[in-house]
């Protein structure tokens, strides 16, 4: 896995926080991010995650303040999102003020990558459903070159290539899974959330499962 070409992955603080502490062959998925994507974030994301340092705890996470300051990217040409951005959409993104300045530093990052040809393809993971509305949506429909993940995406990803190289198992994928869809929003326990949230959690973890399913079943049958 040494010398294989990395995607790009601009990561956003809420998944860096949920996917603290997720173990996956033994190792910090956050620690095959590291290894796995060439990661680039705007400079706040470094910022919002030294605010946040009571969600995380892990040893691995203590690298990555060091890590961003060494991944930050700053737009020179994407910089005004009223001019720039806003005329793609109808009606302007519930992301644009002062609320999801990573978000939508983070979209610019990627974007600038794409446009200016240094980058081919670029995954953007977060787990903010209000990152996730029609801000990103939109923007993935128009730049098909940039993917929108959440973090049990990144789990899926990880772990079809460490399944097809024998390095963990399905039951350990699917922990991971689970471990993940229970982070979510660390701030607010499980028996916090309301009987809605409960179900809609409880519907994602069954797709991704089923992802899993596919995944299982395709690198079973995978010619050595």
């Amino acid at each position: 896995m040494e010398h294989f070409k990395k995607a790009i992955c601009v990561i956003d603080t809420s998944s860096i926080i949920n996917l603290d502490q997720i173990l996956l062959a033994k190792r910090d998925i956050l620690y095959y991010i590291r290894r796995f994507f060439d990661v680039h974030v705007c400079n706040i994301i470094r910022e919002e995650l030294d605010r946040h340092q009571g969600l995380v705890a892990s040893r691995e996470v203590t690298y990555w303040p060091r890590f961003l300051s060494s991944v930050r990217y700053a737009p020179i040409v994407l910089t005004d999102d009223g001019s720039v951005i806003g005329p793609f959409y109808t009606t302007p993104p519930i992301v644009f003020g002062a609320d999801g300045a990573g978000e939508r530093g983070n979209a610019r990052v990627a974007l600038e990558l794409l446009l200016n040809r240094e980058a081919g393809h670029a995954v953007f993971v977060t787990d903010d459903e209000k990152a996730s509305n029609q801000f990103l949506h939109s923007m993935r429909q128009a730049f098909p070159g940039l993917d929108l993940w959440t973090s049990s995406d990144v789990i899926l990803y990880l772990g079809a290539v460490l399944l097809r190289e024998g390095r963990t198992t399905y039951d350990d994928v699917r922990a991971a899974l689970r471990d993940v869809f229970a982070a979510r929003g660390r701030a607010k326990s499980y028996e916090e959330r309301t009987d809605a949230e409960r179900s809609a959690i409880i519907k994602k973890y069954s797709a991704s499962v089923n992802d899993l399913r596919l995944v299982k079943r395709i690198t079973a049958h995978w010619r050595i």
